[in-house]
Parts: structure tokens; sequence; C-alpha cells
């Protein structure tokens, strides 16, 4: 996938019970590197070819490979990983309606 780093993304493969998340890419570029996020692809550079989080996480052959179909702030990759960091950092959506707006 093709991403500029100005891009916003709508994160839905995974939502059947909560609504999809918006997610601000710019917002995230002071982060750290690109594998901060795409930790597959050590070497990945702004606007370079990135592998998207289902392609591992939406029914993951190797069940070590946590689901993100689960809604379990321990098992689903982007809970543990996206609301860990904000929490680390202290800022950036923790509750549940913060990303999944009620529609």
């Amino acid at each position: 996938m093709m991403l500029a780093q100005d891009d916003d993304l709508v994160l839905d493969a995974c939502g059947e019970k909560q609504s999809a998340v918006a997610f601000p890419h710019k917002a995230h570029e002071g982060v750290g590197p690109c594998s901060t996020c795409h930790h597959t692809q050590e070497d990945l550079v702004a606007g370079g070819e990135a592998e998207t989080c289902v392609s591992c996480h939406l029914n993951p052959e190797d069940a070590a490979t946590p689901d993100c179909s689960q809604m379990s702030t321990s098992k689903n990759p982007y809970h543990k990983s996206c609301v860990g960091c904000h929490k680390e950092q202290g800022k950036g959506p923790t509750k549940c309606t913060e990303c999944h707006p009620k529609g």
C-alpha cells in the first residue's frame, strides 16, 4: 500500500462489532521510525510500500499472532499497540468511543 505521510486512513477491516477508526497518519510521524508500527518492515521509509496490519492480524494462521477481530484490550493488536502507546505517551485516545464513534 503506497501511503503519503499526510494521508488519513480508515481502519475498518477488523470491525464487525465496533465502528471504523479514523487514523491520522501524519499525526503519528513523530512516534519513531516507520517500523515502530510496521513492525515486520524494519527498512520501511516514508512513501514506501507498507504492509497492512490486517495482512497478518485478520484471521492469523499462527495462533500466537494477535487477532484484530478480538475486542479485548489484551488480545487485539491495535488495542495493545495503539492504546498502550497512547497511555505511555500520556496523549491520544484510550477509551473505546474515543476511537470508535457511536453511529
